[in-house]
């Protein structure tokens, strides 16, 4: 299957598990969409990985992530789902729609995503972040309206963002999923 069929897939696949609008359960939106990214994600990786999560951890870091990319002979710590840094490969953000709200709230989730990158990357700088979101207004109706995507993208730089469709035209940004696989293989 190619990776356009797939990232389609994708994309069907969340607004079939949690529908096309969001609803007060965004805990609930949030899992799923990293269980569907999980899926496909393993269909792409090398055969020397595996995917973990949601809500998984790297040892020694209080932060919780929504996917890791790791050694695949490398279990969690006991009693744990916390990875030894040095097996991880990527830490991945994923939200179903991205960051909403006014610019104070987009500057501030940007933020706390960026230092939570930091502080795995301070650890062990081989360890590659990047944030992925379903959906994304980078076309907004109004001049002067925020630009989601693209000010997400300069306050995570440079930390990788993919959007896999485009919010308010409802159409699929093609090739982001062929970018973020391209990526991962490096």
């Amino acid at each position: 299957m190619s990776l356009e069929n797939q990232q389609m897939k994708i994309l069907r696949a969340v607004e079939e598990s949690v529908g096309p609008t969001e609803r007060a359960w965004n805990k609930y939106n949030g899992d799923v969409c990293c269980r569907i990214i999980k899926e496909y994600l393993e269909k792409n990786i090398s055969m020397d990985c595996k995917v973990v999560g949601p809500n998984a951890y790297v040892e020694g870091l209080p932060t919780e992530f929504d996917l890791l990319v790791v050694d695949k002979g490398v279990s969690p710590k006991k009693y744990t789902n916390a990875y030894p840094v040095g097996s991880v490969h990527f830490v991945i953000e994923i939200k179903k729609r991205g960051i909403y709200g006014g610019r104070r709230d987009l500057e501030n989730a940007v933020k706390k995503i960026r230092r939570n990158f930091e502080s795995v990357t301070d650890i062990n700088p081989d360890v590659k972040c990047f944030y992925l979101t379903v959906q994304e207004v980078s076309k907004p109706k109004r001049k002067g309206s925020i630009k989601y995507l693209e000010e997400t993208e300069e306050g995570l730089r440079p930390f990788e963002v993919f959007a896999l469709k485009e919010s308010r035209s409802n159409k699929m940004i093609k090739g982001e999923w062929k970018r973020l696989i391209d990526y991962i293989e490096g």
